[in-house]
């Protein structure tokens, strides 16, 4: 088995966002007179058990434009997040391994208005393409946002990896049949039996896997 492709997700996997976004997120929620704590770390702990964040934004955790509206803040903002130690050489080394690499991201928010972000974290040079829950628009899901990433590919699911920090989007994709690889950013149990510290090492993995 040969990976020709790895479809990589964003935010706490290859960059530290969540805790600046999280700050945005207090400022969205409060002007629909929903309260959320300034604990990071409480919040992150509620994100790993459920990523809607439903425990503490309720109806507004089922709201796409609710999530788009404080996506697009972040984006404006500026303020962007830290990339992960040891990503941008782990990212160089699989080019030079000949793998395509695919960022998917479940923001509700278009992949166009990430590019400058992309850029700011110098990715773009380095990927093939994103998509994102903002391209596909409400009522979507993580493996429709897999699915459309292979469909981009146009690769068989069993050639392709798919990499993120979150147990709920393996649990989501487990059926496709792509190889799923759990990075503990935070969580440490996931649905799968590649559980790695960080995505620098990934070279490593995918290189032991091609055999």
């Amino acid at each position: 088995m040969v990976i020709k492709a790895l479809i990589l997700d964003l935010d706490m996997t290859l960059v530290n966002t969540l805790p600046r976004f999280l700050a945005i997120l207090r400022d969205c929620a409060a002007r629909y007179g929903v309260m959320i704590s300034d604990d990071t770390n409480h919040l992150l702990s509620i994100y790993y058990r459920d990523p809607s964040l439903s425990e503490v934004l309720h109806d507004l955790s089922r709201n796409y434009w609710f999530w788009h509206n404080c996506w697009l803040e972040y984006i404006n903002r500026r303020s962007y997040g830290e990339v992960f130690p040891g990503v941008l050489d782990a990212l160089r080394t699989l080019r030079n391994m000949g793998k395509r690499l695919m960022i998917a991201t479940g923001r509700e928010l278009e992949c166009w208005r990430m590019d400058d972000e992309l850029k700011h974290y110098g990715f773009k040079e380095l990927i093939e393409g994103c998509v994102s829950l903002g391209d596909l628009g409400p009522g979507h899901d993580k493996s429709d946002l897999i699915k459309r990433a292979l469909n981009m590919l146009n690769l068989e699911p069993r050639f392709v990896a798919y990499v993120t920090d979150h147990p709920r989007d393996i649990l989501m994709v487990n059926g496709l049949g792509t190889i799923n690889i759990g990075v503990a950013t935070w969580a440490k149990d996931f649905p799968t039996r590649i559980i790695i510290r960080g995505v620098y090492e990934l070279p490593r993995v995918i290189h032991e896997l091609d055999g």
